[in-house]
């Protein structure tokens, strides 16, 4: 932060008058006293941040606007998800994101916009401490916990029949997401602070400006540098996480719509038709009738010999054997073959509920796919609000005169840009309210409710 500064022809002539003679086409110049240069550049220093801080009303709107739409947004999250929604993983994973989201809408934005709007003039390095400590942990604490989402689809999807995480798994892992934002983002308060530098306002008034970043005493040492490349290290690796599951998601995915495909294009040839299936169950259930009335009609016959009703029983569909029983004939053992009407109403509960059990489980995977193609939708919101971050803070720290040079209208683009991450706290509501059809009707029912009662309290 190295500017030059053109003297204020105002502020000097009043020094002029009020402290001495200065006057540069003359041999003799009398310059004002150290102490009316101190008053004269905390004077500069206070316009030049009074200048900035007009320069930052379109930055302080824009995250003021992120600030209330996610609080608002999220608070609702928490709301619908934990009243509406049953225990699930993504209920819970999905709650925590929410919670992180809020703790930034409420916390983070608010001392980021304080932040912000001194320049020239900062004096409160613990502000600065807390704002860094707290946009780094929301932002690591929400990667993880979207990496976490990102393997329980997998383990859904891809390996349905092995070691799936549970409710309880899903709270311990949002818990551990917590704890190693804790531990990754804590460096940021002895790191960041009172950044200091030298400004040259006027041909003879020099000043210090503070604003809030990296430290004094950590500017010159290779920390900065090194707790960079660890968040990049860190953001490579989830981000490298979240494209190799959900590639791996896509291509499961993708093979079971094939398949449905497959079977849908046999069905219209006739291969499996839903009257083929009508008919086959009318079979099964004509050949379960005829086979009970053969076996009343010889329960009498003392001399049916046991090969004949084994051979009845070998011929008989596995799924219509019914229990048998043992019982003693005239010097033979006979076969009695009635069936009990607990197992005649076994087999007809299944048939009746096959196509109920059917369409609850197409309504599972449907789900399951929503859910997996909503989870993904915000890891790429995600992903993409925060690869510019990234991108110019790494240039910051390689090349150190890349803000210095840069234009008023350069610097407030920048200066935008260096804030994208913000976007994704609020907008994971509205992406929720656009991809999920239960919210939605969550949040139109919860909104009517809401105002029914406000306008039953205006009537009472």
């Amino acid at each position: 932060m190295t500017h030059t500064l053109v003297s204020n022809v105002s502020m000097l002539e009043t020094m002029n008058a009020t402290t001495g003679i200065w006057d540069l086409g003359s041999s003799t110049t009398a310059y004002p006293a150290n102490r009316d240069l101190e008053r004269l550049a905390n004077s500069l220093l206070s316009q030049l941040n009074t200048e900035e801080k007009l320069r930052q009303i379109p930055l302080v709107l824009f995250l003021t606007v992120l600030a209330v739409t996610g609080f608002l947004g999220n608070v609702l999250v928490c709301f619908i998800y934990g009243r509406v929604y049953k225990i699930s993983n993504s209920r819970t994973f999905i709650m925590c994101l929410a919670v992180v989201d809020l703790f930034t809408c409420a916390i983070g934005i608010p001392m980021e916009i304080a932040t912000s709007m001194d320049q020239y003039q900062f004096h409160s390095p613990w502000i600065c401490k807390i704002s860094r400590f707290t946009n780094i942990f929301t932002t690591i604490t929400s990667a993880i916990v979207l990496v976490l989402i990102a393997m329980d689809r997998y383990r859904k999807i891809c390996r349905s029949l092995e070691w799936q995480i549970t409710n309880k798994h899903s709270r311990i892992l949002c818990v551990a997401s917590v704890f190693a934002g804790l531990v990754l983002s804590w460096p940021a308060l002895p790191l960041y602070g009172i950044k200091s530098a030298e400004l040259v306002l006027s041909p003879i008034v020099n000043g210090t400006a503070t604003e809030c970043s990296i430290d004094d005493a950590s500017k010159n040492t290779p920390l900065p540098l090194v707790y960079e490349a660890l968040h990049t290290m860190v953001f490579l690796v989830g981000v490298c996480s979240l494209v190799i599951l959900y590639i791996l998601i896509g291509r499961r995915v993708r093979f079971f719509a094939h398949k449905h495909e497959a079977r849908r294009g046999s069905s219209s040839n006739g291969l499996d038709t839903i009257e083929q299936r009508k008919k086959t169950r009318k079979r099964r259930r004509e050949r379960l009738e005829k086979l009970q009335s053969e076996c009343s009609s010889s329960e009498g016959d003392s001399y049916a010999s046991t090969e004949t009703k084994s051979s009845v029983i070998k011929n008989t569909p596995l799924k219509h054997k019914i229990s048998f029983t043992l019982s003693s004939g005239v010097g033979n053992n006979v076969v009695d073959m009635k069936p009990s009407a607990n197992s005649l109403n076994r087999s007809d509960s299944v048939n009746l509920n096959g196509p109920n059990a059917t369409k609850q489980a197409k309504c599972r995977k449907t789900l399951a796919r929503n859910t997996t193609y909503l989870m993904f939708i915000i890891s790429v919101v995600f992903i993409l609000n925060f690869v510019p971050v990234l991108t110019l803070v790494l240039i910051r720290e390689l090349k150190k005169d890349f803000v210095d040079n840069m234009s008023d209208p350069e610097r407030i683009t920048y200066r935008f840009f260096l804030r994208s991450y913000y976007i994704s706290a609020a907008v994971n509501p509205i992406i929720y309210s656009i991809f999920d059809r239960r919210f939605r009707k969550a949040v139109k029912s919860t909104v009517r409710e809401m105002l029914d009662n406000i306008t039953c309290c205006q009537h009472a």
